[in-house]
């Protein structure tokens, strides 16, 4: 079943969520709540800078709008890629969980977090290339 929704309006509702971000990033930054949040001052700041990038990729998405041609082969290789991100990032989870309770880590939350997601890219990227050859 088809989603009834034309276009414009799905265009309006996700500005309309980006700038609800911003708006409750701005209320909490001038309520003061939270403390340094993933290596931002606080929460209100994380958020306002969320809703940023989310009205820049929604323009992005809008600017460079192109009719694709999906097949059920590459929908097929993009499911099981992002099956072996998913299985990645659980055992990498786990790994991270024995090794900190061996040795505590010591580098900042916000550069392990960054790495962890260049590792997530990086992996969907090699399992993705290798299924496309094999598939």
């Amino acid at each position: 079943m088809k989603d009834k929704k034309s276009p414009k309006t799905r265009l309006i509702a996700r500005y309309g969520f980006s700038v609800a971000v911003i708006l409750a990033g701005l209320i909490l930054n001038y309520l003061e709540v939270g403390s340094e949040f993933l290596g931002f001052s606080s929460i209100g700041s994380w958020l306002v800078y969320v809703g940023f990038i989310m009205m820049a990729i929604i323009t992005l998405q809008l600017i460079s709008k192109k009719k694709r041609i999906t097949d059920e082969r590459a929908e097929f290789v993009a499911s099981k890629a992002a099956r072996i991100s998913f299985v990645a990032i659980i055992l990498f989870a786990f790994v991270v969980m024995i090794l900190d309770g061996i040795k505590p880590i010591q580098i900042s939350y916000s550069y392990f977090m960054s790495s962890m997601v260049c590792g997530i890219i990086l992996v969907y990227l090699v399992s993705y290339k290798i299924l496309n050859r094999k598939y």
